[in-house]
C-alpha cells in the first residue's frame, strides 16, 4: 500500500510541475508582449539612489561605476556603511574621487533601529536623501544605463507605490556561482512570473526597489521592516497592504556573483528559503510543484527504472528545459544560463534539498552571524 501510495503522490506530483512550467511559459508570453507604454513628455523627476554596504563584493568598483554612468538628467548616490573600518569604504572614496560630476554620498552610521543589518543600515542613509523618488539597490547590482528611467518611468503612475525588477547573473565566476545562477533565471523568474500573472504583485525583489518617499513613510518607513529577515519582500507586501500598486517592470539588472563553493551556496539559499516560508507559508509548501527534476527522480528510483516512470522523467526535462530556456534566455537575456542549460536539473535537484531544509529549522547564516527566525519572519540574534 505504501508503494503505490508514494507512486501515486510522486507521479501526481511530477505532472503538476510540467503544468506549472506551462503556466509559467503563457505567463512569460503574455508579460514580455505587452505593448510598452508611450513615454511622458514631462521631464523626469530627480533620483535618489540607495546602495547599503558590508565588506567589498566581487567587483564592486565596477557595479558602482554603472550606476555613475546613468544617462538621466538628475540622481543622487548614497552609499553606506556602518562601520567605519568597512573595506567598501575605499572604494566609494575611489569613485567619489574618479567621478567628482556626480552627486555621491558616503554614510557611516551606527544607529540601529532593529536587527537587520541592512535595514538599519539604509535607515542612516536615509538622513542624507535628497529627493522624492527613492531607488534601492543592491551592493552586487550593475545596471544599464537607461536603468533609472525605465524604473522612474514606472513611478510616474499615480497608482502605482513601487517597482521592481528582473535580475539575471552578470558573473558566476564558480561552479558554486553557476549554479545558483541558472537558478535565478531558469527558475525563480518563472516562480515570479506565475505569481504576477495569478495575483498580481504583492512583494518586491531586492535587486531594485523603486518607491515613492511618501508611500515609504505611509508604511513606517525602513522601521516598519528593520526586524524582518526578507525585507525586500515585506516592503513590497506593506505597500501593496496600503492599498498601492507593486509593479513588475521588463528591465533587468545584473547581479554579479562572487566565486561561492556548493556549500556556502546552499546554505545562502537555505536562508532565503527559510525567511520565504515564514513569510508566505503556503507559498513555500505549494513551491514543491516547482522541483519535477526532482520528483520523476524519485519516481523512477521507487518504480524501479520502469518505462512509465522514464516516460514520465523524460517528460518532466524536456518541459523544464524549455521553460528554462524561453524565460531565462529568450526573455531575460541570460547568457550564462544559455551557456550552462545543461545544469539546470542539478540545479533543480539542488533546490529540492534547500527545500526540504527550508520546512524546519529556525537558524539562519547571515553575513557570518546567525540569527533565529520567528514565525512570522523576524529575526533575533541567536543566543
Amino acid at each position: 500500500m505504501t508503494y503505490y501510495v508514494l507512486t501515486a503522490l510522486l507521479t501526481t506530483l511530477a505532472l503538476a510541475s510540467i503544468a506549472y512550467r506551462l503556466v509559467s511559459l503563457v505567463a512569460a508570453i503574455r508579460f514580455f508582449s505587452r505593448a510598452d507604454k508611450p513615454s511622458s513628455p514631462i521631464p523626469p523627476p530627480p533620483v535618489s539612489v540607495m546602495i547599503p554596504l558590508c565588506g567589498v563584493d566581487f567587483e564592486a568598483y565596477e557595479n558602482y561605476l554603472s550606476f555613475c554612468r546613468q544617462e538621466y538628467p538628475e540622481f543622487q548616490l548614497v552609499f553606506g556603511v556602518q562601520d567605519p573600518g568597512d573595506s567598501s569604504v575605499e572604494v566609494v572614496r575611489r569613485l567619489m574621487a574618479e567621478c567628482p560630476d556626480r552627486d555621491i554620498e558616503l554614510v557611516i552610521g551606527s544607529e540601529t533601529i532593529g536587527h537587520n543589518p541592512k535595514v538599519n543600515n539604509l535607515h542612516n542613509m536615509s538622513k542624507r536623501v535628497k529627493h522624492d523618488i527613492i531607488v534601492l539597490a543592491d551592493s552586487d547590482i550593475r545596471v544599464e544605463p537607461d536603468y533609472l528611467s525605465s524604473v522612474a518611468e514606472q513611478l510616474d503612475d499615480d497608482r502605482v507605490g513601487l517597482v521592481t525588477c528582473f535580475y539575471r547573473a552578470g558573473a558566476a565566476p564558480s561552479l558554486g556561482a553557476k549554479i545558483e545562477a541558472v537558478g535565478i533565471t531558469g527558475d525563480f523568474a518563472s516562480g515570479v512570473l506565475v505569481a504576477n500573472q495569478l495575483e498580481g504583485m504583492s512583494f518586491a525583489l531586492g535587486a531594485t526597489i523603486g518607491v515613492k518617499r511618501k508611500v515609504l513613510e505611509s508604511i513606517g518607513g525602513f522601521k516598519a521592516v528593520a526586524d524582518y529577515l526578507a525585507d525586500d519582500y515585506m516592503l513590497g507586501n506593506l505597500v501593496w497592504k496600503a492599498g498601492c500598486q507593486v509593479r513588475l517592470s521588463r528591465h533587468v539588472v545584473q547581479t554579479v556573483l562572487h566565486p561561492v563553493s556548493i556549500a556556502s551556496m546552499i546554505t545562502h539559499q537555505v536562508r532565503w528559503a527559510r525567511g520565504i516560508r515564514a513569510c508566505r507559508p503556503r507559498g513555500h509548501f505549494g513551491s514543491i510543484v516547482t522541483y519535477g527534476t526532482a520528483l520523476a527522480c524519485l519516481n523512477v528510483l521507487v518504480c524501479s527504472t520502469s518505462l512509465p516512470s522514464l516516460l514520465l522523467l523524460a517528460s518532466v526535462l524536456s518541459v523544464r528545459l524549455c521553460s528554462a530556456w524561453f524565460v531565462g534566455v529568450r526573455c531575460l537575456g541570460d547568457d550564462i544560463l544559455r551557456r550552462n542549460i545543461l545544469l539546470v536539473p542539478i540545479a533543480d535537484i539542488l533546490g529540492f534539498v534547500v527545500w526540504c531544509l527550508g520546512i524546519r529549522g529556525r537558524n539562519v547564516v547571515w553575513r557570518g552571524k546567525t540569527f533565529h527566525l520567528d514565525k512570522d519572519g523576524k529575526i533575533v540574534p541567536a543566543g
